[in-house]
């Protein structure tokens, strides 16, 4: 009953501080700076969204990652970087917006493009993710497909294939796949 009156709150805050973005299709190969969220759920999915996350950011790309833990800490393997973040239930208001200084700065960042390697629903990503300034934002979890710019319905859970795909679809629709 308590979960359902703070996602009552969190989804009018939503609505209420409604962003209104400058949407723009941008190839993966042509963005500039990109935004990562995903939750790390263990130390397993930690070292495969950072393998990811290390292998973009040797594409001369500037890759800024916030990754939710949906526990009351942060734990020991996830390391703060200059540009990986990390945030716990411990950062939330009351009804489940993130107000982590690092947090709020990711979401005001004007991304070329933002990725969502969430494939089920939190309620702190999604507020990321409504408030967020990108330009283009892509995702593959179907509660919070109102808010992507380019949904991903088919990907898999493996994390290198739906950046391949991602990869594949921004090429096509930004007219890149000569």
């Amino acid at each position: 009953m308590f979960s359902l009156i703070k996602n009552y709150f969190l989804q009018r805050h939503l609505a209420e501080n409604k962003k209104v973005r400058q949407k723009r299709i941008i190839a993966l190969t042509q963005a500039k700076s990109v935004g990562i969220l995903c939750e790390i759920t263990n130390e397993d999915s930690y070292k495969d969204i950072f393998r990811l996350f290390s292998k973009m950011q040797e594409g001369g790309q500037s890759i800024k990652m916030v990754g939710y833990i949906n526990d009351k800490e942060v734990p020991f393997y996830c390391l703060q970087q200059l540009s990986a973040d990390y945030f716990s239930n411990k950062h939330l208001n009351w009804f489940g917006n993130p107000n982590m200084v690092q947090v709020q700065d990711f979401i005001q960042k004007d991304f070329d493009i933002l990725i969502d390697f969430n494939y089920r629903y939190n309620a702190p990503i999604k507020a990321i993710l409504a408030q967020s300034n990108a330009k283009f934002i892509i995702g593959r979890e179907k509660k919070n497909s109102a808010l992507y710019d380019l949904f991903i319905d088919k990907s898999p859970n493996d994390n290198l294939l739906y950046l391949k795909e991602i990869y594949t679809y921004t090429q096509m629709l930004s007219g890149d796949d000569k």
